[in-house]
C-alpha cells in the first residue's frame, strides 16, 4: 500500500513538472515570438528600444554635447550692402538649430568698434523648425516679411540662410510664413534659398559671445554657393525636431 502511494506521489510530481515546464515554454512563445499578443506586449515582447527622452513643448531631443559650442551668427553690416559674421557660444544641451536661429533673431551683441545691425524686424517669432534630406525648413511670423530699412532685402534673407547652412547637414533653407511657402522676398526670389558667402564681409569680433536667456526674432536669405566651413555637429544629426513645422 505505501509503495502504490509512493509511486502515485512520483507520478504527480512528474506530471506537474510537465505541466510547469509544458507553461514556460508557452510564456517563452508569447513574449518573444508573439510579441503583438497583449501578453507578450505586457510582459516585454517588443524588445526594440525606446527612444530618446523628448520635449513635450517640441518634441526635440536635447544635445549631449560635452563642451559647449561656438556657432556663427550673421548680421547685416553698417551700410546693410553686406553680411557680418559674430560668433556666440551655446551651453551644452540645448536644440542647436532651433537656439542658433533664437540666437540669429535677437540681433547682434553691443560689441565697441563694431556697427553691426539686425537684419529684421526683432518682432519676429521663430514659430517652427524642422531638417530633412538636408534641407532646413524654417517657419516664421509675419513680421519676417518687414526687413529693417536700412538692410537691402538679400542681406537680411541671406543673413538667416548662411547662418543657418554653417552646420554640414544643411544645404538649402526653405522659408515659410505662418505655414505658407515663401517664394519671394522683395524681389528675390526664395524658393532656393543657399549660403552666399559672397556677401560676408567679416567677423565682428575674435572671442565667442555666451548668449543671455530670452527670445529673439528671425530672418533669412537666398542664393547659390556652399559654405567652406560647415560645422561637422549638424543639428539633424541629433534628431531634434517635428517635420513639418508647425504653423500655428
Amino acid at each position: 500500500m505505501k509503495m502504490r502511494m509512493w509511486n502515485s506521489l512520483l507520478m504527480g510530481v512528474a506530471l506537474f513538472s510537465l505541466i510547469f515546464l509544458a507553461g514556460c515554454g508557452t510564456l517563452e512563445t508569447l513574449v518573444n515570438k508573439d510579441g503583438n499578443t497583449t501578453l507578450g506586449n505586457f510582459i516585454g515582447g517588443d524588445k526594440t528600444a525606446l527612444p530618446a527622452a523628448t520635449s513635450a513643448s517640441t518634441g526635440e531631443t536635447a544635445a549631449t554635447s560635452a563642451d559647449p559650442m561656438v556657432i556663427s551668427l550673421y548680421f547685416a553690416d553698417s551700410t546693410g550692402k553686406y553680411l557680418i559674421k559674430e560668433e556666440r557660444m551655446l551651453p551644452k544641451t540645448v536644440s542647436l538649430a532651433r537656439e542658433t536661429v533664437t540666437q540669429w533673431l535677437k540681433g547682434p551683441a553691443v560689441v565697441k568698434g563694431t556697427s553691426a545691425q539686425a537684419p529684421v524686424s526683432t518682432a519676429t517669432v521663430l514659430l517652427g523648425i524642422a531638417i530633412k534630406d538636408n534641407v532646413a525648413i524654417v517657419d516664421l511670423s509675419k513680421e519676417f516679411l518687414q526687413p529693417n530699412s536700412k538692410v537691402s532685402p538679400e542681406v537680411a534673407l541671406y543673413g538667416l540662410v548662411n547662418t543657418l547652412t554653417q552646420f554640414s547637414t544643411i544645404k538649402q533653407v526653405q522659408i515659410r510664413i505662418e505655414g505658407k511657402p515663401l517664394t519671394k522676398y522683395g524681389t528675390i526670389d526664395a524658393t532656393k534659398l543657399v549660403n552666399k558667402a559672397s556677401l560676408i564681409k567679416g567677423a565682428t569680433s575674435t572671442n565667442p559671445i555666451f548668449p543671455s536667456s530670452g527670445t529673439g526674432s528671425s530672418t533669412g536669405n537666398s542664393s547659390t554657393g556652399n559654405s567652406s566651413t560647415a560645422l561637422p555637429n549638424s543639428p539633424s544629426s541629433i534628431n531634434l525636431f517635428n517635420y513639418p513645422p508647425s504653423s500655428t
